[in-house]
C-alpha cells in the first residue's frame, strides 16, 4: 500500500456519459478530473476519460503532502496509493471512492491512463485536504463579535461601499479600534442630514460609542452620483477628514437662484464650491480655499466655479486640488466661455497650513499621476502628468521623470516618501530615483503588462508579463507564479487595483482565475474557472517564499463561486483609499467568498473569511488555515469592510444578529476582534418608534428642497411580526417586541 498505510479502497465504478464525436485512434485523454464528497477520512475521485478507440486502463493515485515533499524533486508520487484499475472502451466519467484517509491532512492526487496506442497519460496533480473531525463553530485567534454600529439607527441601516449615491467613505484606523462608515439615514447627534450621513465608532472597555459627524449643510446641496457623499477621505488614524461642501447651487440648477452658503467660521468664500478639512477631535472645520484664492479667478463666476479633490498625504496635512480656475498668482486660467474656464485645461494646487501653492505653474493641463501614492507622506513630493509626460515636484523644484526616455511614461507606484517611483513605457518598467533624478530600465527584455505594487523602500516591485507574475528585487528577477493570468486587469494599477504588497515587499496578495497551486478552481455549476485569492511570501519564522491559494476550497472540491478583495472603492469622484486586506506582517489575509470553504458555512451566500499562515495565531496547518469571520449562517451573507494594520480588528457588515443586543432586520457593522466580545445582559431591548418599522429604501430623489420636487419615500411595508428570543427566565407578553425584516441585501462580489 506504499507509504500511506492501509487506506481502504472502495470499488471503482463507471458512469456512461454522452459519447464524444469520433476521433482518430490514439493515446487516451483525461479531459478533466476533480474530487467530491471530501470528509475527514474519505473522498470521491472523478475523471472524464476518452480512450480514443482503444481499450484503456485508468486508475487514481494519491499521496500525503508530507510524503510527496519527502520524495526527490519530480518524483513526488513514488510510493503513492493506487485505486483499482477500471477499463473503458468509450468516453466515460469514472470514479473511485477512497476511505481511511487521515483527518485534516493534505493529499496530492491524479488520474493515470494507458492503452496500446501510446505511453501513460498522466495528468497534472490536484490537491485536497480532508476535513477536521470537529464541526463546532469557532472564530479564529480567540476573536469575538462586537456590534459596532448603534442599535437605534432610526430605522436605517449601514451602507455598503459605493452604495451612497456613488460613494460612502468606509475606513478603519491603522492601529486603534476606530472605524467610519455611512448611512442614508440620519441618526444620533446629527447636526445636519445630507443624503449620506457619516458616522465614526470607537471602542473602549465599556463598549462601542458612535458619533454622527455629518455637517449642517443646506438641503439640496448635493446632486446624484457621484456627488451625494460629502466625506471623501479620512487620515490614517481617522483624526482628520476631508469633505466636499456641495455643489455651487442647491440642486445644481443652472443660473443658481439659490447658492449654497459656506459653513460658518470656516473661511470659505460665499457662493463658491468648497472643500473642508475637519478636525475630528474638536469638530472644527476649515475651508481649503479662501477669498484671496478665488479672487485670482477673475474669468470665472462663483456659480460656475468648480474644484475637485485629486489626492492627499496619508495624514491629510497636504491636499492636492484640481481646478481650471486661477487660484494662485503664478497659475494660468484657460477660458472656456462666458464666466467659465476650460475644464480640459486643469491646474493642480497643493493646500497645507502654509497656504495654497501651484504645482504646475503657468501652463494648464496638469493631472495628478494617481489618486493615491502620488503624494509623499509629508507632502514634499508630488508626481503629476502633463501633455503625456510624467513630472515630479520636489519642494520648489520640478523635474521631468521620463525625460531621458523621451516622455510618455505612465506612473505606477512610488514609495511613501516619494524617493523612488516606478513608471512604464512601451512594455518596459523603469525605476526612478528622486535624489539622482535618474531612471533605470529594470526589465530590459520588455513584456510588462501591469504593475501590482512595490515595497516601502522601492527594492521590491511585482509586475505581470506574458509568462506570469514576476518579482524584481534589488536587480534580480524571480518568477512568482508561472502562468498567472497576466490579462486580469483588476489586480493593477497599484493605486486602484486589488493586489496588495506588504510594506517590506516580501508578501503579495493577488487574484487569478488560473489554477496555480493544484487546487481546482473550476466552478461546479458553470464549468468555468472562478477567481481565487493567492498569497506569495515566506512562511512565519522564515524560509523560502512559496505560493498559497488562500481562497481555494481546502477540501479540493470544485468551487461554488468566486472570491474577491476590494480595490479602491469609488467614493465620489475619486478612489483614494484601499481597505487593508493583508496584515502588515503578511500572515493574515481577509476576503469575501461565495464558496463554502468550511463545513460551518451553510447559507449559500458570500461570507467574510480569514486565511492565516501556519504558525500565526492559532493556525497549525500547513501552509495555512481558512476560517469564517462572519457566521456563514446569515440569510443575506456578509461583506468585508476594512481591518486594522495587524488584522486584530476585522470590520464587516451583515443583516444577521450576531450578539444578543442586536435586533434582527437591520444591516449593521461588526468587529471580529482578537480577544473581543462583551458580556451581555439578559435584558431584552424592545424596539421604539421607527426602530419597529421595516427599513425603507433610500430616497430616489437625492436633492430634496423647495426647488426640486420628487415622488417622496415609498410607503412602509410591514412583513409581519417576529417574536424575540427569551433570555433567562420566562418573560411576559410585554417583552415580546414585533420586528419587521427589511429588504436590504448584503454581500456579493464587488
Amino acid at each position: 500500500m506504499g507509504r500511506l498505510g492501509k487506506a481502504l479502497l472502495i470499488v471503482c465504478a463507471a458512469i456512461l456519459i454522452v459519447p464524444a464525436l469520433a476521433t482518430a485512434a490514439g493515446p487516451p485523454e483525461v479531459k478533466a478530473f476533480w474530487v467530491t464528497q471530501v470528509t475527514a477520512t474519505g473522498a470521491k475521485f472523478e475523471a472524464e476519460v476518452d480512450p480514443n478507440g482503444f481499450k484503456t486502463a485508468l486508475y487514481f493515485e494519491y499521496i500525503s503532502d508530507a510524503a510527496y515533499k519527502a520524495n526527490p524533486p519530480g518524483e513526488g508520487f513514488v510510493g503513492a496509493v493506487r485505486t483499482p484499475v477500471v477499463e473503458v472502451s468509450e468516453p466515460l466519467t469514472i470514479f473511485a471512492n477512497v476511505a481511511g484517509l487521515t483527518p485534516a491532512t493534505a493529499y496530492h492526487y491524479r488520474p493515470v491512463a494507458t492503452n496500446s496506442a501510446g505511453p501513460l497519460a498522466v495528468s497534472p496533480e490536484h490537491v485536497l485536504t480532508t476535513q477536521e473531525i470537529s464541526l463546532v463553530f469557532h472564530l479564529p485567534d480567540g476573536r469575538g463579535w462586537e456590534l459596532v454600529s448603534p442599535v437605534d439607527k432610526s430605522g436605517g441601516a449601514i451602507a455598503a461601499p459605493e452604495t451612497l449615491f456613488g460613494g460612502g467613505d468606509i475606513q478603519a484606523a491603522a492601529i486603534a479600534p476606530i472605524v467610519t462608515y455611512g448611512s442614508s439615514t440620519s441618526f444620533g447627534n446629527a447636526a445636519g442630514a445630507p443624503p449620506a450621513s457619516q458616522y465614526t465608532s470607537a471602542r473602549s472597555a465599556a463598549g462601542w460609542s458612535t458619533g454622527n459627524v455629518s455637517t449642517p449643510l443646506d438641503s439640496g446641496a448635493y446632486g446624484d452620483q457621484p456627488d451625494g457623499a460629502p466625506y471623501r477621505l479620512f487620515s490614517t488614524d481617522l483624526s482628520r477628514a476631508l469633505l466636499f461642501g456641495g455643489l455651487a447651487c442647491r440642486g445644481g440648477i443652472e443660473g443658481c437662484p439659490a447658492p449654497n452658503q459656506p459653513l460658518p467660521g470656516t473661511g470659505a468664500p460665499p457662493g463658491y464650491m468648497a472643500y473642508y478639512l475637519r478636525d475630528n477631535s474638536t469638530g472644527a472645520l476649515v475651508s481649503l480655499l479662501g477669498p484671496a484664492d478665488v479672487a485670482h479667478a477673475t474669468g470665472v463666476s462663483p456659480s460656475k466655479f468648480e474644484v475637485a479633490f485629486a489626492a492627499a498625504s496619508s495624514d491629510l496635512s497636504h491636499v492636492v486640488l484640481s481646478s481650471c480656475a486661477k487660484l494662485t498668482a503664478d497659475a494660468t486660467e484657460a477660458s472656456g466661455g462666458p464666466e467659465r474656464c476650460d475644464p480640459n485645461a486643469p491646474n493642480l494646487y497643493e493646500w497645507s497650513l502654509a497656504g495654497l501653492k501651484s504645482i504646475n505653474g503657468g501652463t494648464p493641463g496638469a493631472k495628478i499621476a494617481a489618486p493615491n501614492g502620488a503624494v509623499s507622506s509629508d507632502g514634499s513630493r508630488v508626481y503629476w502628468t502633463q501633455g503625456g509626460n510624467l513630472y515630479l515636484s520636489d519642494g520648489a523644484v520640478t523635474d521631468q521623470v521620463d525625460g531621458a526616455q523621451g516622455g510618455g511614461g505612465t506612473f505606477q507606484v512610488a514609495t511613501p516618501d516619494g524617493a523612488v517611483a516606478f513608471f512604464s513605457k512601451g512594455e518596459h518598467l523603469y525605476r526612478f530615483t528622486a535624489a539622482t533624478k535618474t531612471a533605470v530600465d529594470i526589465t530590459p527584455a520588455g513584456g510588462v503588462v501591469g504593475v501590482l505594487g512595490a515595497s516601502a523602500d522601492g527594492n521590491y516591485v511585482y509586475f505581470q508579463d506574458g509568462d506570469g507574475l514576476e518579482l524584481w528585487h534589488s536587480g534580480a528577477l524571480t518568477t512568482v507564479a508561472p502562468g498567472a493570468d497576466a490579462t486580469l486587469p483588476s489586480d493593477y494599477p497599484p493605486a486602484t487595483g486589488t493586489s496588495r504588497v506588504s510594506s517590506d515587499g516580501t508578501y503579495i496578495a493577488f487574484l487569478s482565475n488560473v489554477e496555480l497551486t493544484g487546487y481546482d478552481n473550476t466552478d461546479a455549476n458553470t464549468g468555468l474557472p472562478d477567481t481565487e485569492l493567492y498569497l506569495y511570501g515566506p512562511p512565519v519564522g522564515g524560509g523560502a517564499a512559496a505560493l498559497s491559494c488562500a481562497s481555494c476550497n481546502p477540501t479540493g472540491e470544485r468551487a461554488a463561486g468566486p472570491s474577491s478583495i476590494p480595490g479602491a472603492p469609488a467614493n465620489g469622484t475619486t478612489r483614494a483609499y484601499k481597505p487593508r486586506v493583508l496584515s502588515a506582517d503578511g500572515s493574515r489575509l481577509f476576503f469575501d467568498s461565495a464558496d463554502k470553504l468550511v463545513v460551518q458555512d451553510t447559507n449559500s451566500h458570500p461570507d467574510v473569511y480569514e486565511w492565516e499562515m501556519q504558525g500565526a495565531g492559532d493556525c497549525r496547518r500547513s501552509p495555512g488555515c481558512v476560517s469564517l469571520i462572519s457566521s456563514g449562517r446569515g440569510t443575506e451573507g456578509a461583506s468585508f469592510l476594512d481591518a486594522t494594520a495587524d488584522g486584530s480588528d476585522v470590520f464587516f457588515i451583515t443583516s444577521e444578529s450576531l450578539v444578543g443586543v442586536d435586533p434582527r432586520g437591520s444591516v449593521d457593522a461588526y468587529d471580529a476582534r482578537v480577544g473581543g466580545g462583551f458580556s451581555e445582559s439578559d435584558v431584552v431591548i424592545d424596539c421604539l418608534g421607527d426602530a419597529c418599522q421595516s427599513l425603507p429604501s433610500p430616497p430616489d430623489d437625492p436633492t430634496p428642497g423647495t426647488l426640486v420636487s420628487g415622488p417622496g419615500n415609498r410607503p412602509v411595508r410591514f412583513l409581519g411580526p417576529k417574536p424575540k428570543k427569551h433570555h433567562g427566565k420566562k418573560r411576559g407578553k410585554a417583552h415580546h417586541a414585533k420586528h419587521a425584516k427589511g429588504k436590504h441585501r448584503v454581500g456579493g462580489g464587488r
